[in-house]
């Protein structure tokens, strides 16, 4: 790694340093100015620029770090991206990811119900009694199916779209 590198990581990277460590190397790094090296570097493993070794050496150089001018070297070749390998979330994903959601929380607390009331009945020694899960299922259960049949559109109410706004601009 050379003294003066090209510094592909972007600027707000930087800023986000309690001082620059491009101009201001020999500043003490804090705990805060090695959690911002140990985040873009987990950044960059995430996007697969670096493998598993080169991680954990640069993970130990940055924790390891006195001075910010130590941290220039081990991000000086790392060009992170903005969203870190996340597909942007497009108001159908958005939607189908709220669908996922209210089915395996209906599904978990269904269970949950059943295994409470199995408990209770064994525990007991009777015969099984009368089935309450129902009705906290069926409670449950409806905001649920609005969300599915919906398919998920009902979350993105809240907001107006552009769209919206313009019309509502013009109207006044």
């Amino acid at each position: 790694m050379s003294d003066t590198p090209q510094l592909p990581v972007p600027d707000n990277v930087w800023a986000r340093f309690s001082a620059d460590p491009r101009t201001q190397g020999d500043v003490r790094a804090s705990d805060a100015d090695r959690d911002v090296a140990a985040e873009v570097l987990n950044a960059a493993f995430g996007d697969g620029r670096l493998d598993s070794a080169e991680h954990a050496e640069r993970m130990t150089t940055a924790l390891g770090s006195k001075r910010l001018g130590e941290l220039v070297p081990i991000l000086a070749d790392i060009v992170v991206s903005s969203r870190r390998g996340q597909r942007p979330r497009t108001p159908a994903r958005t939607g189908r990811l709220l669908q996922d959601g209210a089915l395996r929380s209906w599904l978990g607390l269904a269970l949950l119900f059943n295994v409470i009331w199995v408990a209770t009945w064994l525990f007991a020694g009777q015969a099984p009694y009368y089935y309450w899960p129902i009705w906290p299922m069926i409670g449950t259960a409806v905001p649920a199916l609005v969300l599915w049949v919906s398919g998920g559109s009902m979350a993105n109410r809240s907001r107006p779209d552009d769209r919206d706004r313009r019309r509502l601009d013009r109207g006044r």
